[in-house]
């Protein structure tokens, strides 16, 4: 079935938001598997953010090796879509989220990011990039793990400004 409308592919989007949003760090391989399955065998992706744009994951495994792997850290805990629009070729949607996320056992909300998603005609994602600023994210897994990029972790970790350190 060709996915060439724009209601299939508000679709697609919506159910892969709701598959990925059920999965955690205890998923099983069978979810992670139905995650995999909206993806192209051949797709490219950068699950986390585009500062990985030089090491995508490359293949359907490799999204869910990635996956997998951020899910150790973090996972989606309510997903809020601000904006979703469709470009002219009627395959690429973009999706502005502000959603809630849980890395390693603490909130963080809002987390702001954006998903661009490039399907074929058969209605597999061949691209998904996500934009967003992970400092906040960062800040948590350093203070967590003691393993990070920053000198020192504030006290605000970015939160009460508004801002990550990264940021200001």
């Amino acid at each position: 079935m060709a996915t060439t409308n724009n209601d299939a592919i508000y679709t697609k989007l919506d159910n892969l938001f709701q598959t990925i949003d059920g999965l955690t760090s205890n998923s099983t391989t069978e979810e992670l598997e139905a995650f995999g399955a909206f993806f192209s065998e051949n797709c490219t992706t950068y699950l986390q953010s585009m500062r990985e744009f030089d090491e995508p994951s490359i293949g359907r495994q490799a999204t869910i090796n990635a996956l997998r792997n951020g899910l150790k850290q973090q996972h989606v805990v309510e997903r809020r879509i601000l904006s979703l629009a469709i470009a002219t070729d009627g395959l690429t949607a973009f999706s502005e989220m502000r959603n809630r996320l849980h890395v390693l056992g603490q909130t963080l909300d809002p987390f702001f990011e954006t998903a661009v998603v490039v399907f074929n005609n058969e209605g597999f994602i061949t691209e998904f990039k996500l934009y967003s600023c992970r400092s906040h994210i960062v800040e948590i897994v350093q203070e967590q793990t003691g393993k990070g990029p920053y000198a020192e972790v504030p006290a605000t970790r970015g939160r009460l400004d508004g801002k990550a350190s990264c940021c200001q």
